[in-house]
């Protein structure tokens, strides 16, 4: 598991001196940089046998077992809808069974087994915990205690989009390793690697974080992006009753994104500054920042972060994107 070219220097720096390694890890930072793939090749330069510097050979036996997912020394917990996603779709008997997108309190007693045995090849266990702010607060809890009183021979890496979510008696047992962003021209030459169509435009709308931009680039997220910025662009004022019939469950975290990058973009243009994301629309966010309450705007930028907090729970999809919808409209409308 190789880390991505932005995060090589951190992972450098970090197994420097392998004997200091602290027992626990949070490691943070933006959505979208590779945090989860940054700790899974934290975890294969751990196990390795024979590391070259801070990276995993690739060849040794420990190298060849995590490569396949079976490496005795290694655990990820991760909230169950997450495990369904990354299987694929879920057979058919078991599809009316409502996976959990938080991380259970058994999920972490589950681990006491393989945190307190002897390691299989007398060095380090990793165990993974992702995101972590998933945690139920029980889950939390039980994980504290492990944390007070920390196993020998194990590291304990937690990820995490939003590190103040978490206790923050968890945060203080750990050590905080913040992931930064990529430089430009790093991420713009990755996605032309990863054969991006148009690497600059993906990265503006992904805030600079590369494989946000990588999956916001994919044909049917741009069809998405398009239709929702066609209609938050309308001179008139979007429709949210028509619109939002057409918005499902599935859609409606992604649309509501769209909304907050370019809500946030007519705030930056209020406040004299230049479009972050959406920088292919330029004309059209000037137009309707013109007209658009600044207020309001804050008012409706901190209803979006809630929106999308909501977007995984059972809700109502086109409830909530009609009062989203009408909420941009007073806020665009020009009028108090």
């Amino acid at each position: 598991m190789t880390p991505y070219p932005w995060h090589r220097a951190a992972l450098e720096r970090l197994l420097a001196d392998r004997t200091r390694l602290p027992h626990a890890l949070l490691v943070q930072g933006r959505s979208g940089i590779g945090k989860s793939e940054f700790a899974k090749a934290l975890a294969n330069a751990v196990l390795c046998e024979s590391p070259k510097g801070a990276f995993a050979c690739g060849t040794c036996s420990s190298c060849h077992w995590f490569s396949q997912g079976n490496h005795p020394d290694y655990r990820e917990v991760i909230p169950e809808a997450a495990e369904e996603d990354a299987e694929g779709e879920a057979e058919t008997a078991k599809a009316d069974t409502k996976k959990s997108v938080v991380i259970k309190i058994d999920q972490i007693r589950a681990q006491a087994d393989f945190i307190s045995l002897s390691t299989h090849r007398a060095g380090l266990r990793v165990l993974v915990i992702r995101p972590a702010e998933a945690m139920h607060p029980g889950a939390a809890n039980a994980l504290l205690k492990t944390l007070e009183e920390p196993p020998p021979s194990t590291l304990i890496v937690l990820v995490s989009d939003q590190p103040a979510r978490l206790l923050p008696t968890i945060r203080s047992r750990c050590r905080a390793l913040v992931l930064p962003m990529p430089v430009e021209a790093e991420a713009l030459a990755w996605l032309k690697a990863e054969g991006v169509e148009d690497p600059r435009t993906a990265l503006a709308v992904a805030g600079g974080a590369p494989l946000l931009a990588r999956d916001l680039a994919a044909p049917e997220e741009m069809q998405l992006r398009r239709k929702v910025l066609a209609e938050l662009s309308r001179a008139s004022g979007a429709e949210p009753l028509t619109f939002a019939e057409r918005i499902d469950r599935p859609a409606l975290d992604r649309t509501v994104y769209w909304m907050q990058t370019w809500v946030h973009d007519l705030m930056r243009v209020r406040a004299g500054a230049s479009v972050r994301h959406h920088v292919d629309l330029v004309p059209a966010a000037q137009a309707k920042a013109r007209a658009a309450d600044p207020e309001r705007l804050y008012d409706l930028e901190r209803e979006l972060r809630a929106a999308r907090r909501l977007a995984s729970h059972p809700l109502n999809a086109r409830l909530l994107a009609e009062h989203l919808l009408m909420s941009y409209n007073r806020a665009t409308s020009g009028t108090r």
